[in-house]
């Protein structure tokens, strides 16, 4: 008598996703997603690079020294979150600021633009929430979800063979270089991408440009003012001359404060917010600087946390194609399109590529 076919074993890929940013660490989840499901003719084996540490390792109060950029999360971004089950109710939804409201400060003066969670077609949630606190919640997921999962933290990503397709890695505390094969390599390492570099020695017609917003700035992050409401959003045109700021919540009752100029007036701005004295800077903030009033202590603070930083640029990324075939690549997130933090949709965007992948693999049957 004969019994019901056994079910084939799953064929094992393996894959590299190098950079541990929003895109690669969705990427991981969705694929985690995959495998666990009953009728999966794949299982993938993932191996993650990155040269930074893991923030998924620090504790609520060790990440708040790791505090970086208040990036919106909105709209397709929470889309591609939500669909990996229980990430953004168990991982996500406790790390960020739900917008209520937006404001405009021209010098002193407040204008309110309404609430921020409603558009034309009606309600809108939008979600803001520190780009490392993100990432620490995925790191999170990705290291309570370990079958077939492989970090490689503060490893370097020195070289990809991608005729051979292999990828040279360098742990950066013993010094010791592996070649770890890849069925499929993700290339979600940011604008100065290591893998992208492979694509353009492959392809004559691969095309890409690398640039910059052309302007400087410096965030802090800042106890609450009173006149700003705990979950506000504020825009600060001419908020010193030759900068522009914004204010965007953070968990803790604070706020993070971003302000900055074009480069090419970056010479004739006053030297004393270039000052590296901590005292001569609090003193021009609290001089020019009028959306707002803080406490005199909130001054200095914000004085040293500012000469205590570099000016900062961000790079703007365009390429005309996001995968080879032949190399066994596929491009995420900051790596193929970075675009200005004033559009305020990187991470969404970068989000959205590893949901769509997945829904390739879907469409395509794993194929």
């Amino acid at each position: 008598m004969c019994g019901p076919t056994p079910p084939a074993t799953p064929e094992t890929r393996r894959v590299v996703i190098a950079g541990a940013g929003p895109s690669g660490l969705l990427l991981q989840a969705l694929l985690h997603t995959r495998n666990k499901a009953p009728n999966a003719s794949v299982t993938y084996d993932v191996t993650l690079i990155e040269s930074r540490p893991d923030l998924g390792q620090l504790d609520q109060e060790e990440l708040q020294v790791h505090r970086s950029w208040m990036i919106s999360l909105a709209g397709h971004g929470l889309e591609a979150v939500r669909s990996v089950p229980e990430l953004y109710e168990k991982y996500v939804s406790g790390i960020g600021i739900k917008l209520s409201e937006g404001n405009m400060f021209m010098g002193s003066k407040k204008i309110s633009m309404g609430s921020m969670n409603k558009n034309e077609t009606g309600p809108q949630e939008s979600f803001i929430v520190d780009r490392n606190f993100i990432v620490a919640a995925l790191a999170r997921y990705a290291k309570d979800n370990t079958p077939h999962y492989t970090s490689k933290y503060e490893t370097d990503l020195l070289y990809v063979d991608s005729e051979n397709h292999r990828v040279l890695v360098r742990d950066k505390a013993t010094k010791e270089e592996e070649y770890l094969s890849y069925d499929l390599l993700v290339g979600a390492d940011g604008v100065r991408s290591t893998v992208r570099e492979a694509l353009v020695k492959r392809h004559f017609d691969f095309e890409l440009q690398v640039s910059d917003i052309f302007q400087t700035f410096k965030a802090v992050h800042l106890p609450r003012p009173e006149s700003l409401s705990p979950a506000s959003l504020s825009f600060m045109p001419g908020c010193l001359p030759s900068f522009n700021g914004i204010s965007l919540p953070e968990t803790g009752d604070m706020i993070n404060l971003s302000m900055g100029c074009p480069r090419n007036e970056f010479d004739s701005i006053s030297d004393d917010i270039k000052s590296s004295d901590p005292a001569v800077v609090a003193k021009y903030f609290k001089e020019n600087f009028k959306a707002f009033q803080f406490p005199e202590e909130t001054y200095m603070d914000w004085a040293t946390q500012w000469v205590n930083q570099r000016w900062n640029r961000t790079g703007q990324v365009y390429c005309n194609k996001y995968s080879s075939v032949e190399c066994k690549i596929v491009m995420m997130g900051d790596s193929v399109h970075a675009t200005s933090p004033s559009i305020g949709m990187g991470m969404n965007t970068a989000l959205r590529d590893a949901q769509k992948f997945n829904e390739l693999l879907d469409k395509f049957e794993d194929d």
